[in-house]
């Protein structure tokens, strides 16, 4: 399958109102470093990945995000949400990690998270929903980390200090960030 017939494919998959539950395993768990997943199609627009996250620890160091190849570690990665040993979550604008609003994160708590990507601008916007409150917007228009750029075609999960597992992985097509 060529570039054009990829991305009119997960246009399709995204415009259609499915939801790609992609080649991730439920309860997929981080841990001993870099875990890469095939997106159904190379991201080259605007588009919503959401996912729960449960950290498996206090103050691990993890983090869940989308990647333009196969990374060889975190700088590689152009968007993510990380869980901090700081017992936070941020995000990486740039090279720097930081977040909009400071968000505090428990061990075997689930957390909702919702990513706006913005390939062609190389931006991208975190929201996190903690168990029981409402949706807090973590990151807005953040850059993607280094020289990262279109297309992105994997997902990733990482964990270097502790575990965290992600599940309920879906990707749609939205109009803008």
């Amino acid at each position: 399958m060529n570039f054009l017939q990829a991305s009119i494919s997960a246009l399709s998959l995204c415009m259609s109102g499915a939801v790609w539950a992609g080649p991730i395993p439920e309860n997929q768990e981080s841990g001993g470093g870099i875990r890469t997943f095939d997106l159904p199609a190379a991201l080259t627009g605007v588009v919503e990945v959401t996912f729960d996250a449960t950290p498996l620890a206090d103050k691990m160091d993890g983090f869940t995000g989308i990647s333009e190849a196969e990374p060889r570690k975190g700088r590689d990665v152009a968007a993510m949400v990380r869980f901090s040993d700081k017992g936070t979550m941020d995000v990486p604008d740039g090279n720097a990690f930081r977040s909009d609003q400071t968000l505090r994160y428990s061990a075997n708590q689930v957390y909702r998270v919702r990513m706006i990507i913005d390939v062609p601008s190389r931006k991208f916007s975190i929201f996190v929903t903690p168990p029981g409150q409402a949706e807090v917007l973590l990151a807005s228009k953040y850059e993607f980390r280094n020289h990262r750029t279109a297309p992105l075609n994997k997902f990733v999960v990482a964990g270097y200090n502790g575990k965290h597992r992600v599940s309920g992985v879906s990707l749609k097509a939205v109009s803008s960030q």
